[in-house]
């Protein structure tokens, strides 16, 4: 059995080439529950890796504390794979996030009648790190509902997820110092009339490198649209899912 704190190991989704990098998240609910060996565990603990950091807010928000948070999330995913309650559930259900969020509300429902909590983890357990940081995080948040909590966190592990794709992509060309530099200047705050500096340490003129920031963005906005991709359903409209997500982070 894990323990409480042990460090998160549990896998990505593999994104070797753009095919598995597309594919919706009810597609690793299918792998999940009906695929075999490997291709069912990578599955299962892209699942818990995705959202446990929403569910966790979710119960912070909902008035639980840090172990207590824990314990609800962890104990929520190992209810989903031992009872098999990701079977049966499929796309016309709406979305995985929203599904999995009153779940959550019946589950933690369940525990406060039975007064009992269970103790187990979800794939790789959670790094306290990255509790540290969330509860930093609602602090700041004190006033907003549990659910706009959730859709915030989630809105902003699809940011994480955008970033991190972009960023795995030039590396693997050999271009990360590149990635760094260009990401600091797209970023919220950038500040344009640092724009000149970095044309001449790169030594390319400064239209050259307006072009090659504008090209970087543009691939940035192909990731993001391909990750929010993969958390709907084919026949979802992406542009309402980009406003639902622009309007989490801003909490409105």
């Amino acid at each position: 059995m894990m323990t409480r704190h042990q460090p998160v190991t549990a896998a990505c989704p593999k994104t070797e080439g753009n095919e598995k990098f597309s594919e919706t998240r009810w597609t690793w609910v299918l792998r999940a529950t009906q695929g075999s060996g490997t291709e069912a565990v990578e599955a299962w603990e892209s699942l818990a890796r995705q959202y446990w950091k929403p569910l966790y807010v979710f119960c912070r928000k909902k008035g639980d504390a840090r172990e207590t948070a824990e314990d609800h999330v962890q104990g929520f995913f190992h209810e989903l794979l031992s009872q098999d309650r990701l079977n049966g559930l499929n796309p016309a259900q709406g979305k995985l996030r929203n599904w999995l969020m009153a779940a959550l509300v019946q589950y933690r429902s369940r525990l406060w009648r039975a007064a009992q909590a269970q103790k187990r983890r979800p794939a790789g357990g959670f790094d306290p790190r990255e509790l540290s940081e969330i509860d930093e995080t609602l602090q700041l948040q004190s006033g907003a509902s549990a659910e706009d909590s959730f859709r915030r966190q989630w809105a902003q592990e699809v940011l994480e997820q955008a970033h991190q794709e972009m960023r795995r992509r030039y590396v693997t060309r050999g271009q990360e110092d590149r990635f760094l530099r260009f990401w600091s200047r797209i970023i919220p705050g950038a500040h344009p009339d640092e724009h000149p500096a970095l044309a001449e340490s790169l030594k390319v003129t400064p239209g050259a490198l307006a072009t090659a920031l504008w090209q970087f963005r543009q691939e940035y906005q192909r990731i993001l649209r391909k990750t929010v991709r993969a958390t709907l359903d084919e026949n979802d409209d992406i542009d309402a899912e980009l406003r639902e997500l622009i309007l989490a982070l801003s909490g409105s």
